[in-house]
């Protein structure tokens, strides 16, 4: 595997809408040359975002600094839509950097990931930290398409949480009436309940939908290791009915030599027919 600074997919053209998601590991104390530390790790996630391009970038994981770390180093070419799982907007985020140039944020929302969902920071279904989902509607400029993208981070430990978060992700997006890409560190792997119930809402794996897939399905938990076949593949880009899937990936990419995180990005491109 080349440690280069070589795209999988890279920047598209209109049509085209390059999706990307990524758990950026959030930041733990750690020695400096330890592959977990964010100062060893940071340099290398910047490289492979401007590297890649992506039009819709999902990040979970992200604590405020390390978020603002970013937004620094990808500077205005992306607007941040990013919110904390706290009751008032703080603490560990999920969210969407948006490629400027080609999308218009029409409107940008969060939801809890609970029996309550316009409540910021509730719980239920045995969570052990409030879950959230960061939503932007968004404008293509070149297509005049409108849909919308999700970010979120589902729960770690409950079944039960992760399945009833399934379920009210396919009832947002089916309340929203338009296209859309679901992003997410599911914390399961392909084939179960809650990607099964986001199937039956209309929200499908892209990998399935492909035309050319540019990667192997790699399981995406490497944990700064190679991503290997027959892995688990517990981050997604999901679609609605109207996506034409180009091409999809999971990254093996370790630029300058330092894995990004301990997840792989997974990307997917995508055309709206209608």
């Amino acid at each position: 595997m080349p440690d280069d600074d070589r795209p999988l997919i890279g920047a598209v053209q209109p049509p085209d809408v390059h999706c990307m998601t990524l758990n950026v590991r959030r930041r733990v104390p750690r020695p400096a040359g330890h592959p977990d530390a964010w100062e060893r790790r940071r340099d290398a996630v910047v490289a492979l975002v401007t590297s890649e391009a992506p039009t819709v970038l999902a990040v979970q994981e992200a604590l405020p600094a390390q978020s603002a770390d970013l937004t620094a180093a990808l500077g205005s070419r992306w607007e941040p839509v990013l919110v904390g799982r706290g009751p008032r907007g703080g603490g560990e985020q999920v969210g969407l950097f948006l490629d400027r140039s080609r999308l218009e944020v029409v409107e940008r929302r969060s939801w809890a990931l609970s029996r309550t969902p316009h409540r910021p920071g509730s719980r239920s279904w045995a969570t052990a930290f409030p879950r959230h989902v960061v939503g932007a509607v968004v404008r293509d400029r070149a297509t005049g398409v409108t849909f919308t993208a999700l970010a979120t981070h589902l729960d770690v430990a409950s079944p039960w949480a992760r399945l009833r978060s399934a379920e009210l992700l396919g009832r947002l997006v089916r309340e929203r009436g338009l296209p859309a890409v679901v992003m997410a560190d599911w914390n399961c792997g392909v084939g179960s309940a809650p990607w099964r119930a986001l199937a039956e809402a209309g929200v499908v794996d892209s990998w399935s939908r492909a035309s050319r897939p540019v990667t192997e399905p790699y399981g995406t938990y490497p944990h700064y290791a190679t991503p290997r076949v027959g892995g688990r593949r517990i981050d997604g880009v999901l679609v609605t009915a109207e996506a034409t899937v180009e091409r999809v990936a999971v990254s093996d990419r370790k630029p300058g030599g330092v894995w990004p995180s301990d997840h792989a990005a997974v990307h997917a491109v995508v055309r709206w027919t209608s």
